[in-house]
């Protein structure tokens, strides 16, 4: 196989780089991956991989995912990294535009992105649609699954309750 760079020379240096099930590969020749900085310090026994990802990082730039701190409301224009900073957001149309990344960073914070405490006995129960009850009900279940393999009896106790009671209410 020839270098990717030079196309003149085989390929000894193979470096592949997997993000959300999709898979890039780089193939160099020990020239054009010295010419890119990289020294694997085999006669020393010892390499810096910090400086290897570093300066490879243009290769797979396109490949990486984009930078949130591009990502801005349409309504307040508020930046995401703004709220990173202040931990507020600018207008109930943020929760909209930033709803994957508020999704990621709530199942982080609290290990679910979803509220299954309880609820005030005089609460009016949520009309779902067949659809929306089908989706929670597959996600109860997968959360069920972690809770008891984790070991989590008590929390697994209060997935299976929310289940049954969604449940019933699908009857």
């Amino acid at each position: 196989m020839l270098c990717e760079e030079c196309r003149k020379q085989n390929a000894a240096v193979f470096l592949k780089l997997a993000v959300n099930n999709k898979v890039k590969e780089l193939h160099l020749c020990p020239a054009c991956a010295a010419k890119k900085g990289m020294s694997f310090g085999l006669e020393s026994g010892a390499f810096n991989i910090s400086d290897i990802v570093g300066n490879m990082s243009g290769y797979f730039k396109d490949f990486l995912p984009p930078e949130r701190k591009t990502l801005r409301c349409g309504a307040c224009g508020l930046k995401y990294s703004e709220f990173k900073e202040s931990g507020r957001l600018g207008c109930p149309d943020c929760y909209a535009g930033f709803e994957p990344q508020l999704t990621e960073l709530m199942a982080r914070i609290h290990g679910s992105a979803l509220h299954t405490g309880r609820a005030y006995a005089d609460a009016p129960e949520l009309k779902l649609s067949k659809a929306e009850t089908a989706r929670r009900l597959a996600e109860l279940r997968a959360e069920l699954r972690d809770a008891v393999t984790r070991e989590d009896f008590e929390g697994a106790a209060r997935l299976r309750d929310a289940l049954k009671r969604l449940e019933g209410r699908r009857g």
